[in-house]
């Protein structure tokens, strides 16, 4: 692995700790639902690393940038639609969990422009 993937890799770890440390705190807070949210995000950091080492298999480094993009761009899709979709049914509890995965997304995809 690249030494930039490497530097995004710690970068999800990191981020991923932070959150979990925040679920921890909330679950000792009996915030269970806050908590759950929460884990639904700190998911979404290994989704991307998974996204990421297949990208990196497939392009050469000048590519990788726009290939991760494209990828993740393919999966996040999906819960921008389940966003799209809770708020038509006025779920307000599945609009909390999808803005907390698409806050992750657009913190993930601002790292990716700012290291490759």
């Amino acid at each position: 692995m690249s030494e930039k993937g490497q530097e995004f890799f710690k970068y999800l770890d990191d981020r991923k700790a932070a959150v979990l440390s925040e679920v921890k705190s909330l679950a000792a807070e009996d915030r269970t639902d806050e908590s759950n949210i929460l884990k639904a995000k700190a998911n979404i950091y290994d989704i991307s690393k998974a996204v990421f080492g297949v990208a990196e298999k497939a392009v050469s480094e000048e590519q990788l940038r726009d290939e991760f993009l494209k990828k993740f761009g393919n999966i996040t899709g999906q819960w921008e639609k389940a966003y799209e979709q809770a708020k038509a049914h006025d779920d307000s509890y599945k609009i909390l969990v999808e803005e907390a995965k698409l806050s992750a997304v657009s913190e993930i995809k601002e790292k990716a422009a700012e290291l490759f």
